[in-house]
């Protein structure tokens, strides 16, 4: 019996995979980013309430303040200093109000990733940003390791849900389309801070949303009238791919009760899945624990495509003609 999926999932969710337009898988394969403009009236008609959120948001600011965001790097923080400086950061938002249980099912952030992805997917992490007044600045950058073959796999999934108005006066985000195709990052290139040629600058309305492969180029901007730029970011990765947060060991037990099977799939919380190894998730970046981990994905790679043909194979032999 083939094992529960992304797709199952998908389907029990009531998510419709044609979401999506050909179009829009299309401008994601050739730009690396896609804008959905979605109103706040569409917004409430699925159950999401941007205003309640907004709400929300702004009172864990209060809240947390520079505490925010340290949630996956706990052992790293620094008393008094933002995870990113020069922005306000929360994580693990799933955990602190109800709210957000619905952000992570939108079916255009779970749609997107498994079309990039190729492989089961799970969540991440779910966080805000926001850059503070005359700051926010970031270099270029690409959220992953760069790959070094053109069929590497794409591990990661980036959708942001827009909670104010983007624009250039307020820090919005600008990005290279077309440079997620590059085989490397833009410190290779020589850019940091300076323009690039190519560059466009994200301009939409609250409500929209951002849907971007992690290998493109892009950067947050200077947050230059003060006004607040406040984003969601849904990040799925591929399922063999640790999460950010721990989910299983982070929920209470009263809010997985909470979640349908669908969602706790997607939350990897199942008492099936396995549990992260926290010794090898804080030593992630060393050198060799990475080039372990790399050969390590790899073979699950493989794996996971053997068992794909042969339940693929198995499922055709059973069909009546």
């Amino acid at each position: 019996m083939e094992e529960y999926n992304t797709s199952q999932a998908i389907s029990d969710l009531n998510i419709n995979e044609n979401c999506l337009s050909v179009k829009q898988k299309q401008t994601l394969d050739d730009n690396g980013y896609c804008l959905i403009k979605i109103s706040s009236d569409e917004w409430l008609k699925r159950g999401i309430d941007l205003d309640l959120i907004s709400d929300v948001i702004d009172k864990l600011i209060d809240q947390e303040g520079t505490k925010g965001g340290w949630d996956h790097i706990k052992n790293k923080m620094i008393e008094g200093k933002h995870p990113e400086e020069g922005a306000q950061r929360l994580n693990n938002l799933i955990s602190k109000h109800d709210c957000f249980k619905k952000i992570f099912t939108i079916p255009e952030a779970i749609v997107a990733s498994k079309y990039l992805i190729k492989n089961d997917i799970s969540l991440s992490q779910l966080i805000l940003r926001m850059p503070l007044p005359g700051k926010g600045e970031q270099p270029w950058h690409v959220d992953w390791i760069p790959r070094k073959k053109k069929n590497d796999p794409i591990r990661s999934v980036l959708t942001s849900l827009l909670l104010d108005d983007y624009t250039i006066e307020n820090g919005t985000t600008k990005v290279v389309p077309g440079s997620h195709k590059l085989l490397k990052q833009p410190s290779d290139e020589g850019y940091f801070f300076q323009d690039h040629p190519h560059q466009k600058y994200i301009v939409a309305p609250k409500g929209s949303l951002l849907i971007y492969d992690v290998n493109l180029w892009h950067c947050g901007t200077k947050n230059l009238n003060g006004k607040k730029r406040r984003h969601l970011n849904i990040n799925y990765r591929d399922r063999i791919i640790w999460q950010q947060i721990n989910f299983k060991k982070t929920l209470s037990e009263d809010c997985k009760n909470k979640f349908s099977e669908a969602e706790k799939y997607l939350l990897k919380i199942r008492k099936k899945d396995p549990d992260r190894n926290e010794w090898l998730f804080q030593k992630r970046n060393n050198f060799f624990i990475k080039k372990f981990i790399n050969i390590y994905w790899g073979f699950l790679d493989r794996l996971y495509n053997v068992k794909k043909r042969y339940f693929s194979n198995n499922t055709k032999s059973k069909k009546v003609f």
